[in-house]
């Protein structure tokens, strides 16, 4: 169907190189840097996957991974050996890149136009990290553009508190006109996802629900914090008593929320959702990926107690970045649905 190089791989399911080659992947070059810990099971949770690898000698030295989601596409792993990759300096390696860098091109333009059996889709899209000299090789090597962003934010209590208004709701029809109400007009939105019961709600004395999430367990190794005492305190946190439950390096576990929802964007009920989550978790972490445009992220951001962790790392952003067969693209106006599937 597609017309590839003879390094290239193209399948629909995942193999024990393209995992090995994830597992190992350091993520971030400045600031922080982490490694995710749940790659192999979360790869298998991945939606309507396809895995274009280069391989030389039975050995996978990098991977693209697209999660095809109708006439979008969401690159949802972009990992490449440091030999294959533009180096950080900023200068090409010209002879290794070579192939790599057309033949990426050429199939992201096969897939736009449509080759063969496959049809032509209007975008591929990812996040990557401005601060990221090798994510950034992706956005200016292969023409993507920056339309929109998503913020990184941290929800924190040491002694998280459980509201007697909490409920568990097993049932997504009962809060999908909610959620697609609120969410239903973001571009990109899915709800593969987002749809898969449990979820936590808030409800009134009237049995109302004022609010909705959907979380996710998540483990990453941290190897350094974001900002600039973040090398500092990846070291110190350990033997912080305070510090050390919110952030484990070796084995960091944390929520983080598919869905989140409060009536009239009400900052309490919010603060009041995620903090009952977290205890009913026992956990003291999430981090919330979410569109800055993101009408409920507007009306809580300053409003919100979001906790030490937030005083000391602070809120980072990451782009969206799209490539379409339309050269004229502008910085997007809606928001951006956000997967937290996505992000880990």
């Amino acid at each position: 169907m597609f017309k590839l190089h003879p390094l290239f791989k193209l399948r629909t399911e995942v193999t024990p190189g393209i995992i090995a080659l994830l597992q190992g992947t350091v993520l971030g070059t400045k600031g922080a840097k982490y490694k995710h810990l749940d790659t192999s099971k979360r790869i298998y949770e991945a939606d309507n996957p396809l895995f274009l690898s280069v391989e030389r000698r039975e050995k996978t030295l990098g991977n693209a991974t697209f999660c095809r989601r109708g006439e979008h596409w969401y690159i949802r792993y972009f990992a490449f050996q440091s030999s294959l990759q533009r180096a950080e300096n900023g200068k090409s390696k010209q002879k290794k890149n070579s192939i790599l860098k057309q033949e990426l091109n050429s199939f992201f333009q096969q897939v736009l136009k449509g080759n063969g059996t496959q049809k032509p889709i209007s975008s591929l899209y990812a996040y990557i990290d401005p601060k990221n000299d090798r994510s950034k090789w992706m956005s200016e090597d292969f023409g993507f553009k920056t339309i929109s962003h998503v913020a990184t934010q941290s929800f924190s209590r040491i002694n998280p508190k459980k509201s007697n208004r909490l409920k568990i709701c097993t049932n997504w029809n009962e809060i999908a006109p909610i959620i697609r109400a609120f969410y239903g007009d973001n571009q990109y939105y899915f709800e593969t996802h987002c749809s898969k019961p449990p979820f936590y709600v808030l409800k009134n004395d009237e049995q109302e629900i004022i609010a909705i999430t959907r979380v996710i367990v998540v483990n990453w190794k941290i190897e350094r914090l974001p900002g600039r005492m973040g090398g500092f305190l990846t070291k110190a946190i350990p033997f912080i008593p305070f510090l050390r439950k919110l952030i484990r390096p070796n084995k960091h576990q944390f929520l983080a929320p598919e869905i989140a929802w409060a009536k009239r964007n009400d900052p309490k009920i919010f603060s009041e959702l995620f903090e009952s989550v977290l205890a009913d978790n026992d956990l003291n972490l999430m981090l919330w990926w979410t569109d800055i445009k993101n009408p409920l992220y507007q009306q809580v951001k300053d409003k919100t107690n979001w906790g030490i962790l937030h005083h000391l790392i602070g809120v980072s952003e990451v782009d969206v970045v799209q490539l379409k067969s339309d050269s004229h693209q502008a910085e997007n106006q809606q928001a951006i649905f956000v997967s937290a599937h996505d992000m880990v």
